[in-house]
């Protein structure tokens, strides 16, 4: 039996005799500080009223939830809760004492409802999925999860999911603003949540909020803001967000802070050459080898010059945009080094086919030739010429030429700078377009410009030395070539 989404529901059955309701959000608005109130009150622990309970001369670490709800339960009462809990009738309730077990239970005598607390426990987990292994988890909350390193993210996240197996309304929720983390549970989160609404997912208990401003240049506009925080105005003064606007109109890492903060666009820590808005434009449905039979292309490739990364890639003009296919390569014995360093989910990037491994201890450089040769071979796209970063390893220019490519050495320094100003609009214009490859999407918000004041030049760079910036570097080697050898093969490029 198909499991109603809870968009589409209008209660959520705690047992046969409560229910709790799920409100449209006019009807929240009839009365939005009450109901924010009552719901603020049922979901308190004891610290978010350590003070009134030490007027009390409560010590706040030695009341549990349940001992609070009871202390809370007379002013419940006495309010309207028919949004909560619909014809529940709280008022019948009446304080008694379970002969069993000794506990203070409530009791509605007429309808046979009674609320006694149960065994559960609310407790913070360590953040490791190995020790999170054997939980059985009935709700679980996670905080910040755009904070959440990649690799480990997604493992833990992963540990609490299992763990509700054996629940029959398990309740997983997952809470943040934007981040700077790439690779990790929050993008796979906002992916998910991005197909449901947009009507492409098949999934059932998946229940987007988003909170985001709709067109990232009127980051400054306070109208615009009230769509990322509807907050605004209720425990976020609108004058406090005009002085914040202020600051960081005047600096370009608070206006990254700024957007990631309060917009709740993802940024990178440091001043990125792209925003994460830009690629995910350029990001979308998988490209196919075989979407580009019979076309011309211009090639790049970034070899490793120590036992990293290599990345290769074919760019492919159609109808006026530009395609993308990239493949990344690892030696096969620096697979566990690279995801404890990296911390992204290289596994899953080499089901995916994004990732090969190649050789031992270096990447066997005859696997870019492949690759290549695949295209030609198996799926009639033709690399006109490749540009390829002058450190590469003869013998794959070698090989290459072999094969009749036509190479050409690319110096990547500040020469480039007509290249990436090309690339910079045709990225943010919306043209290159790179599919699902989330390899290249990641290389991609890695990279940064170093600008040369003095000539007013720029040079691809990391943003910092842990970083991989190689499938943009790969496609910087494409587009290189195809600014050059355009007067010359742009005829046949625009296939």
């Amino acid at each position: 039996m198909q499991t109603i989404n809870l968009l589409f529901r209008r209660e959520y059955a705690i047992n046969d005799n409560i229910r709790i309701q799920i409100p449209t959000v006019g009807e929240v608005l009839e009365d939005e500080d009450g109901y924010y109130s009552l719901v603020s009150i049922l979901t308190a622990m004891p610290i978010d009223f350590m003070v009134q309970l030490d007027d009390l001369g409560i010590d706040f670490t030695q009341i549990n939830e349940y001992e609070l709800f009871l202390l809370l339960f007379p002013s419940i009462q006495k309010q309207d809760t028919h949004l909560v809990f619909g014809d529940l009738d709280l008022s019948k309730f009446k304080f008694a004492q379970n002969e069993s077990t000794g506990q203070t239970v409530l009791i509605d005598d007429e309808n046979d409802i009674v609320i006694d607390q149960t065994n559960t426990t609310i407790k913070p987990l360590a953040f490791s999925a190995k020790k999170s292994e054997g939980l059985n988890i009935s709700c679980g909350i996670c905080d910040e999860v755009a904070s959440w390193q990649g690799d480990q993210g997604i493992r833990f996240y992963e540990a609490l999911k299992s763990s509700q197996g054996a629940r029959k309304q398990p309740l997983l929720l997952s809470i943040t603003t934007a981040g700077y983390v790439n690779g990790g549970i929050y993008d796979e989160l906002i992916k998910r949540c991005t197909r449901l609404l947009m009507g492409d997912s098949r999934e059932r208990r998946l229940a987007p909020f988003l909170y985001t401003i709709d067109e990232p240049e009127k980051w400054n506009d306070i109208n615009e803001l009230r769509k990322s925080m509807p907050n605004l105005g209720v425990s976020v003064s609108v004058d406090y967000m005009l002085e914040e606007i202020a600051v960081a109109e005047g600096s370009l890492t608070k206006k990254a802070e700024f957007l990631v903060k309060y917009c709740n666009i993802k940024q990178n820590s440091s001043i990125a050459w792209l925003s994460a808005v830009d690629i995910d434009r350029a990001s979308g449905e998988p490209i196919e080898a075989s979407d580009h039979t019979d076309c011309y292309c211009v090639g790049g490739i970034d070899l490793s010059r120590t036992t990293d990364l290599t990345a290769c890639c074919v760019v492919i003009e159609k109808n006026g945009e530009l395609y993308v296919r990239a493949k990344f390569y690892l030696p096969s014995e620096k697979l566990e080094e690279a995801k404890a360093r990296d911390g992204l989910p290289y596994d899953i990037y080499i089901q995916r086919g994004l990732l090969q491994l190649s050789g031992d201890t270096f990447v066997d450089y005859h696997d870019c030739f492949e690759f290549f040769k695949e295209c030609v071979v198996q799926y009639k796209c033709y690399p006109l010429v490749v540009g390829y970063d002058r450190y590469s390893a003869q013998y794959l220019v070698s090989d290459m030429e072999g094969f009749g490519f036509k190479m050409d050495d690319v110096y990547q320094g500040y020469n480039l700078t007509p290249v990436i100003n090309e690339a910079e609009g045709l990225i943010r214009g919306g043209h290159i377009h790179i599919g699902d490859n989330d390899l290249l999407k990641i290389h991609m918000l890695n990279a940064a410009l170093k600008h040369d004041v003095q000539t007013d030049r720029q040079k691809l760079v990391k943003l910092s030395a842990t970083e991989h910036i190689d499938g943009m570097a790969a496609l910087l080697d494409a587009l290189t070539v195809r600014q050059k050898w355009w007067n010359e093969l742009g005829a046949q490029l625009v296939n």
